[in-house]
């Protein structure tokens, strides 16, 4: 990825779309995996929702670091460390022209330059 900052678009995307690579790759997405497959949006809240929730999971130190304050905190959190892990891993769909985050992966035109690669 020619661009290495995480601008607010991208953190959405990454946030809403990415979430089950770093799930699986931390070991804690296999136990839920059937709640993360039936999701169709914000996979990564319905996690939060088990995490802050799950009693023995909240003894592992990643996801009490990870779940220790609100939602939004949970968030920015959990993008950063999506980005930084599995940065290599993500399927990231970015515009050919200004290389700006699409508004989804099947999007075939960008949000921010209009570019259209239909």
């Amino acid at each position: 990825m020619v661009n290495e900052e995480l601008y607010p678009e991208l953190r959405a995307y990454i946030f809403m779309y990415c979430g089950k690579t770093f799930w699986i790759r931390q070991g804690l997405g296999e136990m839920h995996l059937k709640n993360l497959v039936g999701a169709t949006q914000n996979v990564n809240y319905i996690m939060y929702n088990i995490l802050t929730e799950g009693g023995d999971i909240l003894k592992n130190e990643n996801v009490s670091e990870l779940t220790n304050d609100s939602y939004e905190a949970y968030k920015h959190r959990i993008t950063e460390r999506i980005f930084t892990e599995c940065r290599d891993e993500l399927e990231l769909n970015l515009c050919p022209k200004c290389n700006k985050i699409a508004r989804t992966p099947w999007a075939k035109q960008c949000r921010l330059c209009f570019y259209n690669w239909h």
